[in-house]
Order: C-alpha cells, then sequence, then structure tokens
C-alpha cells in the first residue's frame, strides 16, 4: 500500500507540473495551420484551374482533329470539304481551311513535283518469289506512253523496299537488260525501311518511240510482310520531270477550334494529305496547339 501511494503522488505531480502545456501546444498547431492552410489552397486552386486549361485544350485537340477527319472524308468521296464544321464538338466551333497545293509523286520518301508533263511516262513495280536466287526480284518498268517527245533522258530510278527487307548487294549486275548495273545508293526512310536509287551520269539512258519501255530489276530478301512499296523515276527536267508509282494531289488542310464560351482558340491542327486514286495518304500531321 505504501509504494501504491508513493505512485499516485508522483503521478499527481507530474500532472501538476505540466497544466497549461497542451494550451500551448494547441496554439502552436493553430499558427502551423494559419501558415499552411492557404499555400494549400493556393496550389489546390491552381491545380483545378490548370486541370481545366488541360480539359480545354484537350477538347479543342479533339475537336480539331474532327475536323481534320471530315475534310479528310470529304476528298475521298469526291466532295468539298466545307469550311465549318456542322454544329458545335465539345462546346468548340471548328473551322476549316483546306489548300490544294497541286501534283507531287513520292520521291525518296519525300514529295517531289512532276513537272508539266508526267503523262508521257508511266512506272511500275513488280515483285515476285525466285526460287533459284531466293530472294524477291523486283523488276521496275518504265514505258513512254505519248510520242510527242521523240526522246526523253532519264536521270535517275529507284524504289523502296518494304520494311525489314534489304537489297541484295550486286544482284542489279544479274540483269544485263538493266538501266544500270551499278550498285545503287541506299538511304533509310522515318520508317527504317531502305530505299533503293540509281542515278544517272552522262550520257543518260533513255526512253524512245522506237524502245518505249525500259526496265532495272534486282533482289532483295527479308522476312517480313511485303506492303508499302513503291518505285519512282526522274527525266531530264527539260524533258518532263519526276514520275512516281504514288502521285497525286497534295492538299494541305488546317483546322482551328475555338470555345463557344470564352472564344479561345484552344486547338490546331495541320495536315499534309496525298490524295491517290480516291485513296488518302496523310503524309504529315501536326498539331500546332
Amino acid at each position: 500500500m505504501t509504494g501504491n501511494k508513493t505512485m499516485n503522488k508522483i503521478f499527481k505531480n507530474i500532472c501538476r507540473n505540466e497544466q497549461g502545456q497542451a494550451l500551448l501546444i494547441v496554439l502552436a498547431l493553430l499558427v502551423f495551420g494559419g501558415l499552411t492552410i492557404t499555400p494549400c489552397l493556393n496550389f489546390t486552386a491552381t491545380s483545378l484551374a490548370n486541370s481545366r486549361a488541360i480539359k480545354s485544350d484537350l477538347d479543342g485537340i479533339y475537336a480539331a482533329d474532327a475536323g481534320v477527319e471530315n475534310a479528310i472524308w470529304c476528298l475521298e468521296h469526291n466532295q468539298s470539304p466545307p469550311t465549318q464544321l456542322s454544329g458545335e464538338l465539345n462546346q468548340m466551333d471548328v473551322t476549316l481551311l483546306t489548300e490544294d497545293m497541286g501534283s507531287f509523286i513520292m520521291y525518296l520518301g519525300e514529295m517531289l513535283a512532276p513537272g508539266e508533263h508526267a503523262d508521257y511516262l508511266s512506272i511500275h513495280g513488280e515483285i515476285e518469289w525466285n526460287e533459284t536466287a531466293q530472294a524477291y526480284k523486283y523488276t521496275i518498268t518504265v514505258t513512254m506512253t505519248d510520242s510527242e517527245y521523240p526522246i526523253i533522258h532519264l536521270t535517275g530510278i529507284g524504289a523502296r523496299l518494304p520494311v525489314g527487307y534489304s537489297y541484295v548487294t550486286s544482284s542489279a549486275a544479274d540483269f544485263p537488260d538493266n538501266l544500270s548495273n551499278n550498285e545503287p545508293d541506299i538511304i533509310y526512310d522515318s520508317m527504317g525501311a531502305q530505299m533503293v536509287n540509281w542515278e544517272f551520269s552522262t550520257p543518260s539512258p533513255s526512253v524512245t518511240t522506237s524502245d518505249p519501255v525500259v526496265t532495272q530489276t534486282f533482289y532483295f530478301t527479308g522476312e517480313e510482310e511485303i506492303h508499302g512499296n513503291y518505285a519512282w523515276v526522274v527525266a531530264n527536267r527539260e524533258d518532263i520531270g519526276g514520275v512516281g508509282e504514288i502521285n497525286g494531289t497534295l492538299y494541305l488542310i488546317n483546322a482551328t477550334a475555338t470555345n463557344t464560351l470564352t472564344g479561345e482558340v484552344t486547338g490546331r491542327i495541320s495536315a499534309k494529305v496525298m490524295m491517290v486514286n480516291g485513296l488518302a495518304l496523310v503524309m504529315t500531321w501536326e498539331i500546332l496547339k
């Protein structure tokens, strides 16, 4: 019993000595809360504002994207694209500007103006498996289709191989009727596809009214799916310019989305689209805002 009385006395003395300390702790917490709550509220408000701005920008980009898609659909269906989408998308008005840039061909992965008389030549690429060589044979055929020019000099010919395939070294020399038996220049496009290209020096080979068909044949190997290949030929600029398997009209499409409530431009997309035999090939697609 004496021990318990002693412990109770000590406990009461400790509690008596700490009277008022809880008030100090509460006051300290109030001061700390007053210093931190305002920045926290400001941060929360800023985050909400940023979230709204990001959402508005995304809505604008999606609306502008829909505008470009609408213009492409119109081009594929032989209709004139509108200057503005009917109705609102994501509370956005979408305006469109579609510009005809003229005729172009695909050449070394880029677009090339074909010149004024591209109809005087045609080009075709054919791929077939060769059992003897255990490789694919690629034959590029160039044909003079109009006799207005008695002779058309050629300055280059080439082809884009399917992604994952490679030119077989020295294979052009296996075909004596080729425009060139030399090795081609090889570069790679943005997709990693090989672009094989022969440049001709003077005297340049040619097609004529008496010999209107010429070829360039070579082997290539690979194991991926065969698609995405195309061929081209470039003639003397004084004659006709360039001709390619992929040729068509290039359109520049600009779509702008404007918030109907604030009047702010929230999305802009610019795209270049080549129309080839009724199909749209998107060459570039750039988000400007």
